[in-house]
Formats: structure tokens, sequence, C-alpha cells
């Protein structure tokens, strides 16, 4: 019954970080705060600080690749309800304006937030942070072995019974059941992937990770996978890194976050797609 219960309360952290940060409810605190910041200096939740701080510590780590003021350009490409269109030159010039997060400010001693000409979305970083909350209710409720898991986001405590690791498999970008399979413990591990939200036109694909800079789908990578001590970070900094850029991602945060990239040949190819990761990405043959 205990575990019952301590299952409950996870689940329900999901309903109470949803109720905080949908972009989707009208209710939500997030939404009350796009409404009002504009206006005047808002006090939030500790929560909803807590997630804005992060990801703005996050934008300025990756020079703006991470922006929670991204909605417009998500809106004009369509990929918020996927009513996908290709948009032109002087659409994108009209939005990119409204992307920028060093518009967003902060005042961490009154708790408030102000912002001018931008709306703020979470969805790179809310899941994240409730599969964290869901884990403090589980720890706290005594489970010591677990893992949580919300879409590309997870985190695990402990270990399986009997085992040293707990193994997780990766998607494989062109969904034809080549799953890596990486080992984690005590930690968080977050996806991002051009393979879930897409459309192609001419050949081309067009995904719904945009650069904040330029108003364009990130090209030549599949996925990129980072490893966190929490989902929070592990969620951010998974879409933070697939906008940075191979090189500059691994040469910057390697040490510090095991990471890999999936790439996309130049040409087509029926074996594995080739990856770059860090010596710390542990994976099982």
């Amino acid at each position: 019954m205990q575990g019952n219960t301590a299952v409950s309360a996870a689940f329900e952290e999901f309903r109470r970080i949803d109720g905080l940060m949908s972009i989707h409810r009208a209710d939500s605190e997030l939404s009350r705060l796009n409404a009002r910041a504009a206006a005047e200096p808002v006090v939030v939740s500790p929560d909803l600080f807590r997630v804005l701080a992060k990801a703005q510590e996050i934008a300025d780590l990756t020079e703006g690749s991470f922006d929670i003021t991204i909605r417009p350009l998500a809106d004009l490409w369509g990929f918020i309800w996927k009513e996908y269109r290709l948009p032109t030159d002087e659409q994108l010039k009209a939005v990119l304006p409204r992307v920028n997060h060093r518009l967003v400010h902060l005042d961490a001693e009154k708790r408030t937030v102000h912002f001018l000409g931008v709306s703020l979305d979470l969805g790179g970083i809310a899941k994240g942070y409730a599969v964290d909350c869901a884990v403090e209710k589980l720890q706290s409720s005594g489970v010591t072995n677990a893992m949580v898991k919300a879409g590309g986001d997870l985190r695990v405590i402990g270990v399986p019974p009997g085992k040293t690791n707990w193994i997780v498999q990766l998607e494989d970008p062109r969904k034809e059941g080549r799953r890596s399979k990486v080992l984690l413990r005590d930690a968080a591990l977050s996806t991002s992937g051009n393979y879930e939200n897409y459309f192609e036109i001419d050949g081309v694909r067009y995904s719904h990770i945009l650069n904040p800079r330029t108003g364009m789908p990130v090209q030549g990578i599949a996925a990129c996978t980072v490893i966190a001590p929490t989902c929070m970070e592990s969620d951010a900094m998974a879409t933070a890194c697939f906008v940075y850029g191979v090189e500059r991602s691994l040469a910057k945060f390697g040490a510090h976050f095991p990471m890999c990239f999936t790439l996309i040949p130049t040409n087509a190819s029926s074996g594995p797609w080739p990856a770059r990761q860090t010596a710390t990405f542990r994976t099982k043959p």
C-alpha cells in the first residue's frame, strides 16, 4: 500500500507542474504570467522561478541556443499544433526580434519576472523538472530504486534488483529498431531528436528544434542525448546542445555532461548512422 501511495504522489507531481507551467492551459501560472508580465513585475511560485532561473542560466551558457521565448517561431512554423508550413524570409525577419531570452528579467530577491514583447514557453525544460519532482516524492516516501520517465526524459535512482546499473534504450532516429543501450545509475537522461515533430518538403526535413538566432530548424543532427544529475538539466541541455552544435558542445560541456550525438550522413546509408560522444557516455554492446 505504501508503494502505491508513493507512486500516486509521484504522478500527482506531474499534474501539479502541468498546472504551473503548461502553455496549453489558460489557467496555468505560466499563462497568467505571459498575460501580466509586460505590464509589471509579477511574483511567481518558487517552482516556476526555479525553472525560469535554470532556463536562463543554460541560455547564457549556450549563447542563446536554449531560449524560452522561442514560442513565436514555433507558432510560425506550425510546430505547436502540427499545422506545418514553410515561412518566408520576411515572416522570419518579422518574428525574430520577439525571440530573445535577454528580454526576460528575473529578480531573485523579490522572486519576480518581467518582460516586454515576448512570451515564455517552458516546453524544453518543464517536463524534466516534473520528473525531478516525482523522483523527490518517491524518495521522501522511502523509495530507493526507481525509474521515472516522461517521453524522452527520465531519471533513475538506485538500481534494479540484482543489477549494477539501469539499462536505458535510446530511440532509433530512423525508427528501424536499431536502439542503442545506455548504462545509467543515479542520474537523468534526455534526448532531443528530429524524428517526432517534423515535416518534409522536396526531400528536406524540417524539425521542431529551431535555432533561436536564425529561426531555422537545425540540420545535420538526428538526435542529442545528454546525461546530467537532474532531469531539468538533461532536458534543457539536450535541446541546447542540439542547437549549439556537436563540436562546440563536446568541447565546452563534454567534461561535465556525458553526451552523444547521432549525425545524419550526407548520403543515405543502410548501416548505423555516425555518432559523436564523450568517453563518459557508457553504452552496452
